[in-house]
């Protein structure tokens, strides 16, 4: 590492901490540079830092606009701004706390400056940070009051790392070192560890000389033996006062009371020289740092005087020379009138009217950017309800009735349910009302991460995952073009061994980030696709076979153990009261979006804006979602229960998304919303009575042919939601949107939209499949109704030859049922286009809806619907006898063999629910 000033400070025992903080120099890499090139060791804040920041910088705009339209007042969202502004750089001093056993690494926080004369708000508001930072390399800054000594050594009890700031004064700083010993002693006599304890006393310099030396030149201009003796002393006192700080430092650590904490494991409090950027031009601009080198201390430094020092500094050992000297210094000062302690007092008062003043700035600064928030435009929404009309106005008209809008705010389950079983996987269910927020305040970490896995030269990310863990991904990965500093993104949500070969061949293997994503972690087609991709990565890099895995899981879950022990390079941790479909927004979503490059920030403000449409509009026609959940859950009563998404190309992977958020939501008790998603557009008459349409697109990219086709649809009367995006990343709102009005679809079926009662039926079924497998070598294989040369039927018909079981199957179709594809086929180009024509010819010529959807995804999206809905459905299972196979590690089957139990166990769900089936 090449040597500079800044560095060599450390030969003489000082560390060297920035007095600074903002957001894109941690996402940059520029704070990094620092401490590795620099090295900074530490970095303290205070409102006056935030201020500049925040003020200064658009990186925060987007959580600020986000923050401001879900309900967050402006102490909030400067709490959450700064919170994981610490928390970033806190994580990335984490490597230097650990390597230095816990005595560098430290960020400091300030509590608000309101407090600094109030001892029990400023204890409690200590501890709630604490807490919520949750980094054991943060330190609490608590003023050097008087009201602020108690707190002191309250906190060193508790166990709670102290900055103490604003120290003027050498007596107030060994009121401060007894605070600490205090607090030390009453630790021990709990019985409680002190050797984890760090703190330090910042001192504040430069402010010193500022105002001793106006008192100097006062007397300088009224002449006399007083002006000659001031002119002598202009520049010294701060650092002469600094000097005999560290004496009195000395002392302390040599008594005989310190030596005895020593013995018993404590750090002393180190002093910090803060204020060190020079005030007055006519002295060096590295005055403060020159003057003060030595062992055991902090010089915390503004960025300017940093790349002074950088530039032009000259370390040398310089706190204990002329201590006689700053003795003098101070003495003399006393004789000409000056009264340190009265200087050091209105010092003190001016430090804490200054940090409320810059709190109180920033407050505003924020409070300003909510016009900005609040006049983006939504995406627009136009509910045409055509032949509905009468539906959309029960359904609005049930909605006010039970207060809808109110009790989803109040997370009431008995909106839903009356059952206190299924009130309380409700109460567990709601999460997602609210994890916008959470997101908003934490998206910068996913930032970093994006960024750490660039640095380390990966190329591609594969997601691996079925459902709701990977549906948001998928919409991302096919929608959204990978960002100026993203990665490829490919998702992983088969068992088709033809789609896993093509994607291993596809990938650098050895430079690919996979993300493992299962809510429960234990999902078995994810675990599998796991220890396939480990496998080969431990072939190619040993034991460094993790660096290359993440995990998304529920804290507690299997996995989270289980990539500790893999050593994946990190486990994000999300919420257990999201269930998989309604976590878009959450981890499960954003993490993969993050990596792709995709600007999480103002999706996540996107999200938000449709939060506060939502959240503070009570009049159902007024509420975008509401309005929409009310067409949907009276229509599907009356017999408008298929829900047919039309999008633009760009947007065609949406509607699997919201395909798997309607299906698994509603489709139980025999009722439910069938969505119909990528069926071929038609002419309004091939269409029957039971569609609903929804038609998304991005307005200005409008594709006119479509346009034309929905509007002929809205002109024959039929009910048609029309949303246009202003922007790709509107689906933000849209995730939201569509959450809402499936759980107010749900509310208006009375069934419950958060649990999944049906899924579990096939994977039972497959489970027991494979543990044949397991004890007989082979997979039990039904008798086939009719085998051909190159197929074999397996119906409930038992006689006919194969076009008359597929006859006799396909001609129960009809307006009001749907004819589901169930293709356990590689999603192939030449493939899906067959499928798609054999809907399109299905649905001219008999009006029955259409569905399609490859195994074992849809098991995962419509396979709830499909044994939970309505029996209208006529199922189509297709399988193929697999060209290629590929092996699952330490199981004695195939993926091949894996999929085709997985097909054969729905087969047997669905006969067991009395479906049609072939």
């Amino acid at each position: 590492m090449k040597e500079n000033p800044l560095r060599q400070l450390q030969k003489f025992g000082q560390s060297v901490w920035l007095d600074f903080i903002r957001r894109d120099m941690l996402l940059s890499g520029e704070f990094q540079t620092l401490i590795q090139e620099d090295g900074v060791s530490g970095v303290t804040s205070n409102p006056t830092i935030f201020e500049q920041a925040i003020a200064g910088s658009p990186a925060y705009d987007a959580s600020i606009h986000g923050l401001i339209l879900v309900g967050r007042n402006a102490f909030g969202i400067y709490e959450d701004l700064t919170v994981e502004d610490v928390r970033l750089a806190a994580d990335v001093l984490f490597p230097v706390y650990l390597a230095s056993n816990g005595n560098e690494g430290y960020v400091s926080l300030e509590i608000s400056p309101h407090l600094a004369y109030d001892t029990d708000t400023t204890i409690a508001e200590a501890r709630r940070i604490w807490q919520e930072v949750d980094r054991p390399n943060l330190m609490i800054k608590v003023p050097a009051t008087k009201e602020g000594l108690p707190a002191i050594r309250e906190l060193t009890r508790e166990g709670i790392n102290v900055n103490v700031t604003l120290l003027f004064s050498l007596e107030r700083y060994r009121e401060v070192i007894e605070a600490y010993m205090d607090g030390l002693e009453a630790r021990l006599e709990h019985a409680l560890p002190i050797d984890i304890i760090r703190s330090v006393a910042s001192f504040f310099v430069s402010r010193i000389d500022t105002k001793v030396d106006a008192l100097l030149e006062a007397m300088i201009r009224e002449g006399g033996d007083k002006a000659t003796r001031a002119q002598a002393l202009l520049g010294e006192a701060a650092v002469a006062s600094a000097k005999l700080a560290y004496q009195i430092y000395k002392e302390a650590i040599a008594s005989e009371r310190w030596q005895e904490l020593a013995l018993r494991g404590a750090k002393p409090q180190r002093l910090l020289w803060a204020s060190t950027s020079t005030k007055n031009p006519a002295y060096s601009d590295v005055k403060y740092v020159e003057a003060l080198i030595g062992p055991d201390t902090i010089t915390t430094l503004p960025l300017k005087t940093l790349n002074a020092y950088r530039d032009h500094g000259q370390p040398a050992p310089r706190l204990e020379e002329n201590v006689d000297h700053a003795r003098w210094v101070l003495e003399e000062l006393a004789a000409l009138g000056v009264d340190m302690a009265q200087v050091a007092q209105e010092l003190e008062d001016e430090g804490v009217r200054r940090f409320v003043e810059s709190y109180e700035k920033l407050l505003d600064i924020i409070r300003q950017k909510e016009p900005q928030a609040r006049n983006r435009a939504l995406a627009s929404q136009s509910v045409d309800a055509g032949k509905a009309q009468g539906d959309l106005k029960a359904g609005m008209a049930k909605l006010r009735g039970q207060r809808a809008h109110e009790r989803l705010w109040r997370r009431d389950p008995s909106l839903w349910k009356q059952d206190p079983d299924a009130q309380k996987v409700i109460r567990n269910a709601l999460g997602w009302l609210n994890v916008v927020d959470t997101m908003l305040a934490v998206y910068p970490d996913l930032l970093m991460f994006a960024k750490e896995v660039r640095d380390e030269g990966f190329r591609h990310v594969v997601h691996l995952g079925m459902g709701g863990s990977s549906l948001a991904p998928l919409l991302f990965q096919r929608s959204f073009p990978v960002g100026e500093k993203g990665l490829p993104l490919t998702v992983v949500d088969t068992t088709d061994p033809t789609t896993i070969r093509q994607v291993e061949e596809s990938i650098p293997l050895e430079d690919t980030l996979f993300i493992v994503a299962t809510k429960s972690g234990t999902t078995a087609e994810t675990i599998a696709l796991r220890d396939y991709f480990y496998h080969r990565v431990k072939e190619l890099k040993g034991r460094k076979a993790g660096e290359n895995f993440v995990a998304i899981t529920d804290p507690g879950s299997p996995l989270v153990d289980q990539a500790r022990r893999m050593k994946f390079r990190r486990v994000f941790k999300n919420f257990p009261d999201i269930g998989g479909r309604y976590s878009a927004l959450s981890y499960f979503g954003l993490v993969p979006a993050a990596l792709m490059g995709i600007d999480v920030g103002e999706l996540l403000a996107q999200a938000a804006r449709m939060i506060a449409a939502v959240k503070f509009q009570p009049d159902v026609a007024q509420n975008p979602a509401l309005l929409l959940g009310a067409l949907l859950g009276e229509s599907a009563l009356h017999g408008r229960d298929k829900v047919t998404i039309l999008t633009d190309a760009k947007l065609e992977t949406f509607g699997m998304w919201l395909e798997q958020l309607l299906a698994e939501s509603t489709g139980k008790e025999g009722k439910g919303i069938l969505p119909v998603a990528l069926e071929p557009v038609g002419d309004p008459q091939v269409y029957g009575e039971d569609r609903v349409f929804a038609y998304v697109y991005v307005t200005g990219q409008e594709d006119p042919t479509l346009a034309s086709r929905v509007q002929a649809l809205r002109s024959a009367g039929f009910p048609v939601v029309s949303i246009g995006l202003n922007s790709l990343l509107d689906i933000g709102q849209e995730f939201f949107r569509w959450e809402v009005a499936t759980a107010m679809a749900g509310a208006i079926l009375e069934i419950n939209p958060f649990d999944q009662p049906n899924v579990q039926e096939s994977k039972e079924n497959t489970n027991r499949l494979l543990q044949e497998v397991e004890e007989k070598g082979q997979l039990p294989e039904p008798e086939p109704t009719w085998r051909g040369e190159h197929l074999a039927l397996y119906g409930d018909e038992k006689e006919g030859d194969g076009k008359a079981i597929l006859r006799s199957l396909l001609a129960e179709a009809q307006p009001g049922r749907y004819v589901a594809f169930q293709a356990y086929l590689a999603e192939q180009e030449d493939v899906h286009a067959l499928l798609q024509r054999m809907r399109e010819d299905i649905r001219d010529r008999t009006k029955a809806a259409t569905t399609l959807g490859y195994g074992p995804r849809y098991l995962h999206s419509t396979g709830q619907y499909h044994k939970g809905g309505p029996n209208t459905g006529l199922f189509l299972l297709i399988t193929v006898d697999d060209p290629v196979d590929v092996p699952i590690p330490e199981r004695p089957y195939t993926f091949s063999t894996f999929k085709r139990a997985q097909a054969l166990g729905d087969l047997e769900a669905l006969r067991k629910h009395g479906r049609r089936v072939v």
